[in-house]
């Protein structure tokens, strides 16, 4: 096996599959300097990281053009998209304010565990369906 294939997938290395995926959603592209922004890295930085991704599988660059995810890239990208949407919500739900609960799940979403992962899924479903419950937690 390759060292390509053996790469680990870190917290930085999701965070960069997750900026160019919302780049992608909102702009219809992701470039060397739109992540840079994004992640407030110097481009040389994220040029060294784009060329990890790309000999590691995850993505695909045209220097001067571009770079799209592969099936391998967005795939690790929406799971880290729907780990920080349900931490985010859940944080949202008890009362911490937009910003903080942003901040947080971009902590949280690189080390909660699946099963952890489910366990607030279900319970933010479960708030949602009993507003009561918020309401009592709020008093």
């Amino acid at each position: 096996m390759d060292r390509a294939a053996k790469m680990e997938e870190t917290p930085r290395l999701e965070d960069y599959l997750e900026a160019i995926y919302q780049l992608v959603q909102e702009k219809g592209y992701a470039s060397i300097i739109e992540l840079s922004d994004r992640l407030e890295v110097k481009p040389p930085t994220v040029s060294a990281m784009v060329s990890r991704l790309a000999k590691g599988g995850y993505l695909e660059h045209e220097p001067y053009r571009g770079m799209r995810l592969t099936k391998k890239g967005e795939s690790v990208a929406l799971s880290v998209v729907a780990r920080h949407s349900t931490i985010f919500e859940f944080l949202s739900l008890i009362g911490v304010d937009r910003e903080t609960a942003y901040q947080d799940a971009e902590g949280i979403e690189h080390h909660v565990q699946p099963k952890t992962l489910r366990s607030i899924s279900a319970l933010v479903k479960h708030m949602k369906e009993n507003p009561d419950v918020l309401k009592k937690l709020n008093e």
